[in-house]
Order: structure tokens, then C-alpha cells, then sequence
């Protein structure tokens, strides 16, 4: 198969993978706003700090930041600790409960449907899938832009 005929058919396979195996959620009120996600993630991705750092790190007045910060406490998705270096602050930093919420939120595909579907791929099938699709991505990685 040529190259530009297997990245024509790639992309459609891989468009129609994508619809049928995204995940999907009923009631959007069990969902992180984007907002919420993108905070999160920021804040796991730098690690603990404090409320001065975090409003500079988000480009926002330190009373928004503080507001939001407070509601996600109430949440349950945020918690303050003392900082052990300096005892007049506190760190914000995420919750167990956080963490799990910000994982579902970045899950993009439905996993069990998946996992249903690879019932009917033998293990050779879903081994020589995934190695061929590491391979691809790592190829990918490799290109320069």
C-alpha cells in the first residue's frame, strides 16, 4: 500500500474509532467545567503552592484565584496544607478526590467499551495493535513539525 493511500485510510479508520469510542456523558452536571479542568490540571502539573504563586501562574487577580480556590476546597477537590518551610502559609493542592475527578475529566475514550470490543481481537491481535500503534506515534514523534 502506498504511504498517501494508508494516510487516507488511517485518518478515516482513525475518525471512525474516535466516534465510536469516545467517551460520553449523559448528565453534564457530573462533569469538571473546562475551566475547573484546566485549573487543576495546572495546579497538578506544578505541584503544591501558594495562593500568590497560583494567581501569578494563572494570570489572575489573587482574589479570583482565592474565590475559586475556595469553592474547589468546598468541593472536596482542593485542600490547603501548611507549608512545611513556612508556617504563616498554606500550599493548595489537590485532593484524592481531585485527582480522581481531574483523571475522568481528561479521559477521552469510553475504556470498557474498548475493552468489550477487544474481546473480539485474539491477544496476538491487541499486542501486534498496540506495538504498531506505539511504533506509529513514536514515528510521528520523531518528525519534526
Amino acid at each position: 500500500m502506498e504511504t498517501s493511500t494508508f494516510a487516507r485510510r488511517f485518518e478515516q479508520a482513525y475518525r471512525d474509532l474516535y466516534l465510536r469510542a469516545v467517551r460520553r456523558v449523559r448528565d453534564k452536571r457530573e462533569r469538571l467545567t473546562a475551566e475547573t479542568t484546566a485549573f487543576l490540571l495546572h495546579l497538578a502539573e506544578a505541584g503544591p503552592m501558594g495562593l500568590t504563586e497560583l494567581a501569578r501562574h494563572m494570570g489572575r487577580a489573587q482574589s479570583t484565584t482565592s474565590e475559586m480556590v475556595e469553592h474547589l476546597v468546598a468541593k472536596a477537590l482542593l485542600a490547603r496544607e501548611p507549608d512545611p518551610a513556612d508556617a504563616r502559609r498554606s500550599l493548595i493542592w489537590l485532593t484524592a478526590e481531585g485527582r480522581d475527578d481531574l483523571a475522568e475529566a481528561l479521559q477521552v475514550l469510553d475504556e470498557p467499551r474498548l475493552a468489550r470490543a477487544a474481546e473480539g481481537l485474539s491477544p496476538a491481535e491487541r499486542a501486534d495493535l498496540t506495538r504498531l500503534m506505539d511504533r506509529l506515534n513514536t514515528l510521528l514523534k520523531e518528525q519534526t513539525p
